[in-house]
C-alpha cells in the first residue's frame, strides 16, 4: 500500500480534502509502512486490506464535513456513561451485551464503528447501506479466520469495543493485535494517546446526535481502557467505571489466541509465544496502572465483579451493576438479559482450549508477573 495514495484516492472519492485533526497521520503513515515490511498479508487479502483503509479514511472525511455543517455536534454532552474496562478475556464482553439487550442503555454497536459517518445524500444518514456493509464484512471475516467465532465474534448489530472505531486515529494499540507491525507497536508503546481518546469522544458526540440525543447513560466497553483511566476521567462527565476480573494464567493463554484469530483474518503468520511475552509486560504495567490509579483516585466510583459470577449468572452480575448505576432493573429488561443468555449459550462456537505452555509460558511465570494484581483483587479470581 502507499499511504500519501490511500489518502488522494479517499479525497478524490469523496470530492473532500479535510480529514480532521491530522495527528492520525503519524500513526498512519507508519502502520502503512509497517505493514508493507512486516505483517505479511496473504495476496487474496491485500485488496480488502486496502479497502479497509480507504473506508477509514473516508469516514474521517464525511465526518469532518458534517461537523462543519453542524456545530451543534460538538456540543453535545456524554453524561455519567458506565464504562467497562479490564483485562481481555475476563468476561466483559458477555456482560457489555447482556447489559445491551436490556435496551437501557446507549451502546456502541460494531456496524457504527466501521461505519460511524453519514453517508451524504443518503436517506437516514444511508444507516441500511452502513448496516448492510458492515454484515458482508463480518461474513467475509469469518471466511478467512473462523476461529474468530471461538474467540470474540463480532456482529454487526451487537455492541462492540471502541478500540473498532479508535482505528480511524491510527493511534491506538488494538491495531497490533490485527496486523504484526513490530516497529508499529514500539512506537504505540511510547505514543501520546489523547489525541485518540479525543477523536473517540467526538465521535461517540456525533453518533449521539445522530441517534437523536437520547437521554439514556452510554455503556462503554473496551479492555485497552485498562491503566489509560486518566484518559477517560478527562474525556466524559462522571464517568463510572466497571471492572471485570479473572485468573491472569487463563487470560494470557486466551488473549493469545484470539488476537492469534484476529490477525488470521489478514496473515498465515502465527508467533504466539512472541506475542505473548510481549502481552505479559503490556498487561501487567496496564493493571499496575489501574491500580496506581484508584489509589489516587478513592472518589471514583467502581464496580468489581468476577468472571465466574457474569459467565455462570449473568441476571445477578446485572442486578450488581443497576445498584450501581442507579437504575431499575425492571421485567422487560431482565426478558432482554435471558433472551440473549439463551440465543448465546457458553462454547455455542465450540470449546476453546489454550495453556501458558501453547503460548511459550508456564503457569508459574503468569502468576509472579500478576501477583500484585491477583493478591488485591484476590476475592474476584
Amino acid at each position: 500500500m502507499d499511504a500519501s495514495e490511500l489518502l488522494r484516492a479517499a479525497a478524490a472519492q469523496t470530492g473532500l480534502n479535510d480529514f480532521g485533526p491530522d495527528d492520525f497521520r503519524d500513526g498512519f503513515f507508519m502502520l502503512v509502512d509497517a505493514i508493507n515490511r512486516e505483517a505479511d498479508i496473504r495476496e487474496k487479502c491485500q485488496a480488502k486490506l486496502q479497502e479497509k483503509f480507504l473506508n477509514l479514511l473516508t469516514q474521517r472525511l464525511w465526518f469532518a464535513e458534517d461537523l462543519k455543517a453542524h456545530p451543534e455536534i460538538a456540543q453535545e454532552r456524554i453524561r455519567a456513561p458506565l464504562i467497562i474496562l479490564s483485562l481481555p478475556r475476563t468476561g466483559s464482553t458477555k456482560l457489555h451485551r447482556v447489559l445491551g439487550a436490556t435496551g437501557d442503555f446507549q451502546t456502541l454497536n460494531f456496524w457504527q464503528t466501521m461505519k460511524f459517518a453519514r453517508v451524504p445524500g443518503a436517506p437516514r444518514g444511508g444507516t441500511s447501506q452502513r448496516i448492510a456493509e458492515a454484515r458482508d464484512y463480518e461474513a467475509w471475516m469469518y471466511e478467512q479466520s473462523p476461529d474468530m467465532l471461538m474467540g470474540h465474534p463480532l456482529h454487526a448489530e451487537e455492541p462492540e469495543e471502541e478500540c473498532y472505531l479508535m482505528e480511524a486515529t491510527y493511534r491506538h494499540p488494538t491495531i497490533f493485535g490485527h496486523y504484526d507491525v513490530p516497529s508499529f507497536a514500539a512506537w504505540i508503546a511510547e505514543a501520546d494517546l489523547k489525541p485518540a481518546y479525543d477523536y473517540l469522544v467526538s465521535v461517540i458526540k456525533y453518533l449521539q446526535w445522530q441517534n437523536g440525543s437520547p437521554s439514556k447513560p452510554w455503556l462503554f466497553k473496551d479492555p485497552n481502557h485498562l491503566g489509560q483511566e486518566d484518559y477517560l476521567t478527562a474525556a466524559y462527565e462522571n464517568p463510572r467505571f466497571i471492572v471485570t476480573h479473572r485468573d491472569p494464567v487463563k487470560c494470557v493463554p486466551s488473549v493469545t489466541s484470539t488476537v492469534m484469530a484476529s490477525r488470521g483474518i489478514w496473515s498465515d503468520l502465527d508467533n504466539r509465544h512472541l506475542f505473548a511475552s510481549k502481552m505479559l509486560g503490556h498487561l501487567s504495567s496496564a493493571t499496575d496502572r489501574h491500580m496506581e490509579w484508584r489509589t489516587r483516585n478513592p472518589h471514583i466510583e467502581v464496580l468489581d465483579l468476577a468472571f465466574s459470577e457474569v459467565v455462570k449468572d449473568g441476571q445477578s452480575a446485572a442486578r450488581k451493576v443497576y445498584e450501581f448505576a442507579g437504575l431499575k432493573l425492571t421485567q422487560r429488561a431482565l426478558a432482554g438479559i435471558r433472551g440473549w443468555e439463551a440465543e448465546n449459550p457458553k462454547e455455542k462456537h465450540g470449546e476453546a482450549k489454550y495453556s501458558a505452555e501453547e503460548v511459550g509460558s508456564t503457569d508459574e511465570e503468569i502468576r509472579r508477573t500478576f501477583s500484585r494484581y491477583t493478591g488485591a483483587f484476590s476475592d474476584y479470581i
